[in-house]
């Protein structure tokens, strides 16, 4: 019994020594790159995964057929999706649509990361077929990260509509969809951003606020009040924000603009003289009627200007000045609004004859009725 056990001891000694000058010989062959040393690496160690992947690239570029040897890889690793993704492509190459297809499918069964789902996206966009394209690029997104700027892309070569590509190919994932809404903006497609945001919007993320933002600004900026709105009060925001509010300066709050020479604290406005000779320092988008007339009341004071402040409140073409007084005063400005979406904005311009203004204004209790 003993002498057998010793014998089997001896002989696994010699296997595992035999096993190790096969694998450095291998090794030492495979080093040297070449077609035929990583040939003779394959012979020794036909069941090593790397000498096969790069001795089946050698063959393509031999102009030769590597599918034996990736099925042979397949054969070994029945929970590897890379062997199997290269014989897709290659029957697809040769034109075998069916065979290519049961291949990626398969890769896809095993693997459920971006890659199979992805080169299964892009198999059936080749092919024409927009339902299984949909289907895969979903999949590949669900699970994607990184720069998804191609998968977007994709999406808008196989449709124009903002709506089916929403639906089909974009998940209820935080982070893609707001990648997605990062690249409508890029791609300036303001009207398709819209419902992003707003879906963004709804969740109350505290990280997507900087990106929803800059949304919302962009609608302002490109005259679509009524989606800009929605991803506004979607996010909570009131949609006239009380003067008094702290600041975000975005959307519909007050935009505080500070030009050389003129600065911003609390509800003051401080000129230095440096100032230009006419500058916007105070602006808002409203949400009015067109048509219907409004009253702008506000309270202020001034220190440091001439009976003539030069400040103004303007909307459009029509003005309503703000006078100087060391003492609260209320004030009021009356206009029409000859739109829905008018910006409300107090300019500064030096009155003829006066030096640029050094001092301050303080607003409080701005309103609209």
């Amino acid at each position: 019994m003993y002498y057998a056990a010793g014998v089997l001891s001896l002989l696994g000694l010699l296997w595992a020594a035999w096993f190790s000058v096969e694998l450095a010989r291998a090794d030492h062959e495979f080093r040297k790159g070449t077609p035929e040393a990583v040939a003779r690496a394959v012979d020794l160690m036909p069941r090593n995964a790397g000498y096969l992947s790069l001795r089946a690239l050698q063959i393509e570029y031999e102009g030769g057929d590597s599918r034996p040897v990736l099925k042979h890889m397949a054969a070994l690793n029945p929970v590897s999706s890379k062997p199997r993704i290269q014989l897709g492509l290659d029957e697809e190459i040769r034109g075998d649509f069916e065979t290519a297809q049961r291949w990626l499918l398969d890769g896809a069964r095993i693997d459920h990361q971006f890659e199979p789902a992805w080169t299964l996206a892009n198999f059936y966009y080749r092919r024409q077929r927009p339902d299984q394209f949909w289907i895969w690029m979903r999949a590949a997104l669900d699970v994607s990260y990184g720069d998804r700027r191609p998968a977007f892309d994709l999406s808008w070569n196989v449709s124009s509509s903002g709506q089916e590509i929403l639906a089909r190919a974009i998940p209820p994932r935080r982070d893609v969809e707001a990648a997605y809404l990062i690249y409508l903006l890029q791609t300036n497609r303001l009207v398709e951003a819209a419902p992003v945001a707003v879906k963004l919007a709804a969740a109350r993320d505290s990280t997507d606020l900087p990106l929803l933002y800059v949304a919302c600004d962009a609608l302002l900026d490109a005259g679509n009040g009524d989606a800009a709105l929605d991803v506004w009060t979607a996010l909570g925001q009131p949609a006239q924000p009380d003067f008094d509010a702290p600041r975000i300066n975005h959307g519909f709050d007050w935009r505080l603009i500070a030009p050389t020479g003129v600065t911003h604290a609390a509800n003051r406005i401080s000129f230095n003289g440096q100032q230009p000779e006419a500058t916007e320092v105070l602006r808002q988008f409203l949400h009015l009627q067109a048509g219907r007339s409004y009253v702008l009341r506000w309270e202020s004071r001034t220190s440091g200007f001439p009976s003539r402040t030069g400040l103004e409140w303007r909307v459009g073409d029509q003005t309503g000045s703000v006078p100087s007084h060391e003492d609260w005063s209320q004030n009021e400005f009356r206009f029409t609004a000859r739109a829905d979406w008018p910006v409300l904005s107090l300019n500064y311009q030096r009155p003829t004859g006066e030096p640029r203004a050094e001092g301050y204004v303080e607003l409080r209790h701005v309103s609209i009725k």
